[in-house]
């Protein structure tokens, strides 16, 4: 089997003596696209960072393959791309600015010129205006295709849709049906219908 895959078992993390992920397991096949849905509060996010190899669990373990041999947690980041409301974007560069550090560390954009990705953003030359002075719905629309061009294996979405008006939410499910193939990922949302390219849905209460 080729891909990455992620193997958790009883995954759970505790802050201050509160449970915030409960035991936790389950099997992200290669290549499959997974849900993770629950209310605010439920650790959608808190999971997604231990997933990522960012956060440490408190008990449990996780296993990481690509595509059969075993991916030490100190080196998945090599396989990871993250997308969140949090992830940072450097606030002050401007938008070519970090397109050109993030090809420094993501190989997969490699081919795509600039212009390339002002294509793919659907959006005209914004000039020399730092991402500071961008709406958080740009900044979201940035942090997504950067993931997505980055060439892991292994993706992660955590509320991918948060401050996109409907007009990029859509755009947002036009780039997944192009960029999710062959990749493993896992979207956390408390909105169904970020879960449109999902073929598994995990519930956390």
């Amino acid at each position: 089997m080729t891909g990455f895959e992620v193997v958790a078992t009883g995954l759970s993390k505790v802050y201050a003596g509160q449970t915030i992920v409960n035991p936790f397991s389950f099997h992200f096949q290669a290549g499959s696209v997974t849900g993770i849905s629950g209310p605010n509060g439920s650790g959608k996010s808190t999971l997604i960072r231990m997933l990522c190899g960012f956060l440490t669990p408190s008990s449990g373990s996780i296993c990481y393959q690509f595509p059969q041999q075993v991916i030490k947690r100190k080196e998945v980041y090599q396989y990871v791309a993250l997308a969140a409301p949090y992830s940072m974007l450097i606030k002050d560069f401007d938008l070519e600015e970090n397109y050109l550090l993030f090809r420094k560390f993501k190989v997969g954009s490699e081919n795509l010129n600039y212009k390339d990705l002002l294509q793919l953003l659907e959006w005209k030359n914004p000039g020399q205006k730092v991402v500071a002075q961008y709406s958080s719905g740009m900044q979201q629309k940035v942090n997504l295709l950067f993931a997505m061009l980055s060439g892991c294996p292994l993706l992660l979405l955590d509320e991918p849709t948060s401050y996109l008006d409907e007009g990029n939410k859509e755009w947002y499910h036009r780039q997944a049906e192009k960029f999710f193939k062959d990749k493993t990922v896992i979207i956390a949302s408390n909105d169904d219908k970020d879960f449109m390219e999902a073929s598994n849905i995990i519930k956390l209460v």
